[in-house]
């Protein structure tokens, strides 16, 4: 994974790069790059990490992550057809268009000319992480295939048309709220990225807080006071959004009654399970698999 990132990030000493791949260039850890990236998911499912939220992303989602932002994509690489007990493992493809952008490659005087407001606008929203609207997707997918199939002196220049249209453009969703956002150094990066993919591994299970706590060799008392400082929320509401991620998916996406998915999805109690799906949704589980199969 190291050689596809430095492949990806370090030809030619460009400004930019692009690449398409069937895996991502630091998968399942937390990292950080002073490059503006750009991921187009052209399919594929798994869990985006940013700050202290984490989203179930699939297939034709677009994000924009701010240069120096801690981030992390989980993806799967099979489905099941009893997850529970991990039976039935059909493969699930990846492929990925990624854009990476070094904004300090042109220079500060040219990055803070009146012209790039929209452009500094822009690198300063993704500092939240941007989910990149309809529109705005097809109107970036259009220009990174131009730019793909133009000369080497053409492409800049498309390049930042493509960032100004993404800039101007109107409904793109901040991932995290500015007020959510904290900072990571390398340690924080290496223990988060240990206790998120154990979770995500093992969140239909019952987890015990002193297994969690001694995956980053922590006391329960000490991991609760550190993952609460580092992520702005305690590890039992991150625990419980990961197991609604994963409700909300298999409700979408199956059959199953409701009673089998809330055991999928780490509940041992289905009135529990119904009471915290309808906080984090503001719909029952029947409720929110009628109104999504209405459109």
């Amino acid at each position: 994974m190291k050689d596809f990132f430095e492949q990806v990030l370090k030809v030619d000493n460009s400004a930019f790069t692009i690449a398409e791949a069937k895996t991502y260039h630091a998968i399942n850890n937390f990292h950080n790059h002073p490059e503006l990236e750009l991921i187009y998911i052209i399919s594929g499912e798994g869990t985006f990490s940013i700050g202290n939220t984490s989203k179930r992303v699939s297939g034709d989602t677009m994000i924009i992550i701010g240069c120096n932002v801690p981030h992390m994509f989980k993806f799967e690489t099979n489905r099941y057809y009893d997850y529970s007990m991990k039976s039935g493992k059909i493969p699930k493809p990846l492929q990925l268009l990624t854009l990476h952008f070094d904004p300090n490659k042109l220079g500060n005087t040219f990055m803070t000319l009146p012209e790039n407001s929209l452009l500094n606008n822009l690198l300063n929203s993704a500092k939240n992480g941007l989910l990149i609207n309809e529109n705005s997707k097809a109107v970036a997918v259009d220009f990174i295939r131009q730019i793909e199939n133009s000369a080497r002196h053409e492409q800049l220049p498309l390049l930042l048309q493509l960032l100004n249209k993404i800039a101007e453009a109107e409904q793109i969703s901040n991932l995290i709220d500015q007020t959510e956002k904290k900072i990571f150094n390398r340690i924080d990066e290496v223990r988060l990225t240990k206790i998120y993919l154990y979770t995500m591994d093992n969140f239909y299970k019952d987890i015990k807080l002193k297994d969690i706590a001694n995956i980053i060799h922590m006391v329960p008392k000490a991991f609760c006071h550190y993952f609460k400082l580092r992520t702005g929320q305690t590890y039992f509401d991150f625990l419980l959004t990961v197991r609604i991620e994963n409700s909300c998916k298999l409700i979408r996406e199956t059959n199953e009654n409701i009673n089998s998915i809330s055991r999928d999805s780490g509940f041992n109690n289905l009135s529990n399970f119904n009471r915290y799906f309808k906080l984090a949704t503001g719909n029952t589980p029947m409720e929110y698999r009628r109104k999504f199969r209405e459109f």
